[in-house]
């Protein structure tokens, strides 16, 4: 009798946690989903009058990032983790290619514009169409 009264107890406490465990997948997924926002391609603020100037960077759903008009780096990965984007790829010199991680804060990010910091430089960008 004690045994069944114990697992009616267990049982009857886990229908209370039940709630509390939704409401935390539901805040994780809703950070999580700011990501959703990074993808696609953006360019520099102050370029575009003529298509090489635009400059910028493209961030895939598969994890895959690359460059826009910018010889100097190859970007190849990104991910996001918190308020920091990091890309990850090469930087070209002459002809030799050295390991590059880009790292910037994301001050602001939204469906159409997006500011990032990187050694103090804000960096101001729109998501081309």
């Amino acid at each position: 009798m004690k045994y069944k009264e114990s697992i009616n107890k267990y049982v009857g406490g886990i229908k209370y946690l039940l709630p509390s465990v939704f409401l935390l997948l539901a805040v994780g997924c809703t950070y999580k989903s700011g990501k959703n926002q990074l993808y696609g391609s953006w360019i520099t603020e102050g370029y575009g009058k003529k298509a090489q100037e635009i400059k910028g960077f493209t961030l895939g759903r598969n994890g895959l990032a690359s460059t826009i008009n910018n010889p100097r780096f190859h970007y190849e990965t990104w991910k996001r983790d918190g308020n920091l984007l990091i890309i990850c790829g090469k930087e070209i010199k002459d002809t030799c290619f050295f390991p590059l991680i880009d790292t910037f804060y994301i001050k602001e990010v939204t469906e159409k514009n997006l500011v990032i910091v990187n050694s103090g430089n804000e960096i101001k960008c729109i998501k081309e169409q």
